[in-house]
């Protein structure tokens, strides 16, 4: 079963739930999507039937967990979620794993009177509960505390306005150390034996040591065969203390040397605003299926062929939330790529972005992802 819900869904997506007649959630989101599509839609008593037929859920959006809480409440899943969803009670669940990781929460109010001496810089402040990078800060001194401070101050009203409470939570705020390495983001879910399987993993590149944007992803082969066994090794581990079966989520990760450390772990859903789908550009996966269905990617073979490609997933997010989608020029931007597999235009006033772009490049080419990264898109907006 599956709860449609704001601000994005693909047509990939609908086209699969169409498809296979995949019981949805007969809300205003879904009977939206069914002008388009024709969809399985249950009323609120039918889903709740259907979960208690066969304990699995997705959403494809974390606006859906309000229907969640407000429908399964005696169900376990709710303790579950409550705490991937808070980044501290996570912490405090996987401590074993990471004794002398350094973390603190704080409340809105305490955020002024931070001894930022005694914690020691670099580190992280962000919302403890939270969706994307919404109030992420990389702090390294005082002036950039003083400026997270007061940005969070000025944006909060924008954030209750757009995600509901059960997305960002109250004004609780996480300090934690700066984890170093390179992040990763993992499609997967536990199965119903809590043994995981990942759909995906793909690496999250980043202009700066300051950049806390979403804008490039990419997948590989390499990506894939390096990762793929440590990353069922940590997921195993973890899942002693989370103990979750039929689960899928969206995992971030930092990897320095041998040491993987959690960022968070997303609950019931994959790579968020259908993001999720560049496993199907890539490895012709679609992720909701393999879950689903409790299929496991037999990478051995779907990897065949796929050496020294990147398969990225580009936001373009906008800079200006002011500029209207209409003067933004998709057709120079499509030129702008070795191999653009799909080109998402989004009109969404929910969303402040132009659209996606799924997109095959050599590995010798990786210097136009690069480009991308740094770009502000002014040079596509034609006024």
């Amino acid at each position: 079963m599956v709860i449609l819900e704001k601000p994005y869904i693909s047509d990939l997506m609908l086209e699969y739930l169409s498809q296979h007649n995949i019981p949805v959630l007969a809300n205003d989101f879904a009977r939206e999507s069914a002008k388009r599509y024709q969809l399985n839609l249950l009323t609120d008593s039918q889903m709740k039937a259907e979960y208690e037929r066969n304990g699995k859920i997705y959403i494809t959006s974390e606006n859906a967990l309000d229907w969640i809480y407000n429908n399964l409440s005696n169900h376990e899943i709710i303790e579950k979620i409550s705490v991937l969803k808070d980044k501290f009670k996570f912490r405090e669940l996987l401590r074993p794993m990471y004794p002398d990781f350094l973390y603190k929460e704080v409340t809105e109010e305490e955020l002024d009177e931070i001894n930022f001496e005694k914690f020691n810089p670099p580190f992280i402040l962000k919302p403890s509960i939270g969706f994307l990078s919404l109030g992420v800060y990389t702090i390294y001194n005082r002036q950039d505390l003083e400026a997270a401070i007061l940005d969070i101050k000025e944006s909060k009203m924008n954030w209750k306005s757009n995600f509901p409470n059960s997305v960002i939570g109250d004004s609780k705020f996480i300090l934690e150390q700066y984890i170093p390495g390179t992040e990763y983001a993992i499609d997967a879910y536990y199965n119903d034996d809590g043994k995981p399987v990942i759909l995906n993993i793909f690496t999250h590149k980043f202009a700066s040591t300051t950049d806390v944007s979403d804008r490039v992803y990419y997948t590989s082969k390499e990506i894939i065969d390096t990762f793929k066994h440590p990353f069922e090794l940590f997921l195993t581990e973890a899942n002693q203390f989370l103990q979750l079966k039929n689960f899928p989520m969206h995992v971030e990760v930092r990897v320095d040397g041998n040491v993987i450390c959690p960022i968070e772990f997303n609950p019931m859903r994959f790579a968020g605003l259908s993001c999720t789908d560049v496993a199907y550009y890539a490895y012709g996966i679609r992720t909701i299926e393999y879950f689903l269905q409790n299929k496991e990617p037999a990478f051995s073979e779907i990897l065949k062929g796929k050496e020294g490609h990147l398969y990225s997933l580009i936001l373009l997010d906008k800079p200006d939330k002011s500029i209207p989608c209409s003067v933004f020029n998709y057709d120079k931007l499509y030129n702008s790529f070795e191999n653009v597999l799909e080109l998402r235009k989004v009109n969404n006033p929910n969303l402040d972005i132009f659209g996606f772009v799924f997109t095959q490049t050599q590995k010798k080419n990786e210097k136009e992802l690069d480009y991308i990264l740094s770009s502000d898109l002014y040079e596509f907006c034609d006024y």
